[in-house]
């Protein structure tokens, strides 16, 4: 029979079947949902909540098709910070929820989203 183990701080190691846990480790009734959850001692914290991300590229393509490219490039020029941001070569998507990105998109009259609508 597997029986189920975490660590002091809660966090869940893994099953065992025939075979011993670390040292130290603590047993729990059953396994978590998602192995990120935490056990607090009495039951499994909540199942995290994984931010969806979107390409760069395709909102872009998105807000070009929309005909409001011309908009959003002046918004994101006269924003130093929020310009940076966006162009960063090393961040390829942006959250689906990104405050920032929804209000420009709010500001240009575009539909948040859609626009920030991740591709399944």
């Amino acid at each position: 029979m597997t029986k189920y183990f975490v660590d002091g701080d809660g966090v869940y190691i893994g099953g065992f079947n025939g075979a011993n846990p670390p040292k130290g480790a603590i047993e729990v009734p059953d396994a978590p949902q998602d192995a990120s959850q935490i056990w607090d001692g009495h039951a499994w914290g909540a199942v995290p909540v994984v931010r969806q991300k979107v390409l760069k590229s395709v909102v872009q393509a998105r807000i070009i098709e929309s005909g409001k490219m011309p908009d959003a490039y002046a918004a994101l020029t006269q924003n130093p910070v929020y310009f940076a941001r966006w162009f960063a070569p090393d961040r390829p998507e942006v959250y689906c929820d990104d405050p920032d990105a929804v209000s420009l998109l709010q500001a240009l009259g575009l539909d948040p989203d859609a626009i920030l609508a991740p591709i399944v």
